[in-house]
């Protein structure tokens, strides 16, 4: 018998359960404290000289390039901020890596920088201060980059009618997210299909914790996108689906993140389910400020017990639409084997 079997057997069984609780509550607040400093030793702050954190903050600038390629109503001139920061980023890249001709991230976003500048080439459009950002070789690249590698891409309703038939290897391959949708509503009927398909996901013991909340009023959808920030510029869609993680389903303070795992798996369980039905979708992050998060949840009237793990915007098809390309890594470039 160990020293807590021993202490627990001669100590008075009403206390027993609040003193493992005041541990629990020790142990949350010590954790999340190392979970902080560790998040802040190593997160990609701008300017940053090292390569991840540098290829890091080059996909985030060449998705907002993307994303504006990708707008019904294409605004010329859009950027400024990004082409204040993307150009010095590639340079350190270019430093960082030896081999960034073949650096996955870099040809992404000179592909990306490519189309925005042809696109403004093809309608006449000055683009000479973009250009005198970029050294003479960077803008050599971005004319000859090829467009497979980054921007924009054209997504068609007819390429959806037989999602049902696919195999998953295609369906996962061909699902792309959305921002722009028909008018057509998105009935509850389809959405409660979706999230039944869904219902197989795993998830820790069994425990279920993941919470859907359908939002399908265009008032409180337009007000909660506006809060989360991210899809500002785009019509509201038909549909937003709010997940969130009950953390009654938790037992330790060990599970403080599980909610966020399970809650993920959900969530791309959901995005695959509603392309299988011919239906477009758009998870968008959570990750909310303390005002932001207040306001959603009133808005929202998110009990205080669920946390925020993300939206899903969904929609009909348009009958074409245009989407980024968001090149993805290879497996064996995030593969690490242990022997």
């Amino acid at each position: 018998m160990n020293w807590k079997s021993t202490v627990e057997q001669w100590m008075p069984k009403p206390l027993i359960a609040p003193l493992k609780n005041l541990r629990q509550s020790i142990h949350l607040y010590q954790d999340s404290w190392a979970q902080a400093k560790r998040f802040n030793r190593s997160y990609s702050r701008i300017m940053p000289h090292e390569r991840v954190r540098i290829e890091t903050r080059v996909m985030f600038l060449s998705h907002q390039i993307e994303k504006g390629l990708s707008h019904h109503n294409f605004r010329y001139g859009f950027g400024k901020k990004v082409f204040n920061e993307l150009p010095t980023l590639l340079t350190r890249l270019e430093q960082a890596d030896l081999n960034f001709a073949n650096n996955t991230v870099y040809k992404e976003s000179l592909a990306a920088l490519h189309e925005y500048m042809q696109r403004h080439l093809d309608a006449e459009k000055d683009i000479s201060w973009q250009q005198s950002l970029f050294t003479t070789d960077q803008w050599q690249r971005i004319m000859n980059a090829e467009s497979n590698d980054g921007g924009s891409i054209s997504i068609r309703k007819s390429d959806k009618l037989n999602n049902k038939d696919l195999s998953f290897a295609a369906l996962s391959e061909n699902r792309h997210s959305v921002r722009e949708f028909a008018d057509e509503p998105v009935s509850l009927d389809e959405l409660n299909q979706a999230i039944q398909m869904s219902m197989r996901t795993p998830s820790v013991c069994n425990r279920q914790p993941t919470r859907v909340h359908v939002i399908l009023d265009k008032e409180v959808i337009a007000k909660a996108l506006h809060i989360q920030g991210g899809v500002n510029g785009y019509p509201a869609p038909p549909a937003l689906l709010m997940i969130t993680s009950d953390l009654r389903a938790f037992m330790t303070s060990y599970e403080r993140n599980e909610g966020y795992t399970d809650g993920g798996l959900f969530g791309m369980s959901l995005l695959l389910s509603l392309e299988s039905l011919g239906i477009g979708a758009c998870p968008l992050n959570t990750m909310f400020t303390a005002t932001a998060e207040k306001k959603t949840r009133k808005l929202l009237h998110l009990p205080d017990n669920e946390v925020p793990v993300m939206y899903i915007e969904v929609g009909h098809f348009l009958d074409e639409t245009r989407t980024c390309r968001s090149t993805r890594f290879q497996g064996s470039d995030i593969t690490s084997v242990l022997k």
